[in-house]
């Protein structure tokens, strides 16, 4: 089944119960000015958080490939007990839908 993620492009909205990719690129800026190269990097973030299992403190990965980002935020979902993954986008042109699917509106859910 294909994965819908809550996104945004407003880097100041956090959503406190989650692990967020943020993927970046210089590629957007590169194709409006007729150039087409560039990549796409993430970044791993999450927030102070008590699961079930014990206490984290926030901290920050990356960057890395987005598929990598992706699946390691997964993995820390799962292993301190955060309630989803979502993402920040610098630009929403930048997902490419082979990582998941985007919800059909901005705005991360509190």
């Amino acid at each position: 089944m294909t994965r819908i993620y809550e996104w945004t492009e407003d880097e100041d909205e956090i959503a406190p119960d989650a692990i967020t990719v943020g993927v970046t690129s210089d590629t957007r800026l590169l194709t409006v000015a007729g150039l087409h190269f560039g990549q796409r990097d993430a970044i791993v973030f999450w927030p102070d958080w008590s699961g079930n299992r014990e206490t984290v403190s926030a901290a920050l990965e990356g960057p890395m490939p987005v598929k990598a980002a992706l699946e390691r935020a997964e993995v820390l979902c799962a292993r301190y007990d955060f309630k989803r993954v979502v993402l920040w986008l610098q630009h929403r042109e930048l997902w490419d839908d082979r990582w998941g699917k985007l919800a059909p509106s901005p705005g991360l859910q509190p």
